[in-house]
């Protein structure tokens, strides 16, 4: 079994990237030294539970992430093998295939409605957009007052702070794939 501390630094270096931080404002938040930081990315020191706490505090971030093994550069994920959610009376299923990432700061979700969905969403934060790729059949999308017929191969990008609605009035099945940007 892989010693969990190896990925430690790993963590650190690629969130320090990500939000652009240097060593010294990682530091300033933290309150470990710009030295000991550096010292952790380069795989060098391994932080006392106590200095990780202090990493994990200052970043904001879940102490369990230090832990846990770097992910796969690929995954590939069988959707028919995701636990399915059912909305609308069981007509509308739906995969959450990319849980929602607050470093990436999107979800995504392939969804299936049977003949006779309908699904009103409610209005999500003014920063949230949403995107829709129909793949087969043709969805009914109402935003605010408007209404889109969406045959597949279509898409359409809204923003999500307005009220939502997915149906399928038709007879056959629409799939379509449903990103949220935060």
């Amino acid at each position: 079994m892989k010693d969990p501390s190896q990925n430690i630094g790993l963590v650190l270096k690629e969130i320090r990237f990500k939000r652009g931080l240097t060593l010294d404002e990682a530091s300033k938040l933290t309150g470990v030294s710009k030295a000991m930081l550096g010292q952790i990315e380069r795989g060098e020191s391994v932080p006392t539970i106590s200095t990780l706490w202090k990493i994990s505090t200052g970043l904001k971030l879940s102490f369990s992430e230090f832990l846990s093994s770097k992910k796969q550069d690929s995954e590939v994920i069988d959707i028919n093998a995701l636990e399915a959610m059912f909305e609308s009376d069981g007509k509308m299923i739906l995969y959450n295939v990319f849980p929602f990432n607050p470093f990436l700061g999107f979800e995504y979700f392939y969804i299936k409605l049977l003949p006779g969905a309908y699904h009103q969403a409610s209005p999500h934060n003014s920063s949230c957009e949403e995107y829709i790729t129909v793949t087969k059949g043709v969805l009914k999308l109402i935003v605010d007052e408007n209404q889109y017929i969406l045959k597949a191969p279509s898409a359409i990008s809204f923003r999500g702070d307005k009220v939502h609605i997915y149906s399928n009035p038709y007879e056959e099945e629409v799939i379509f794939q449903n990103i949220i940007k935060y």
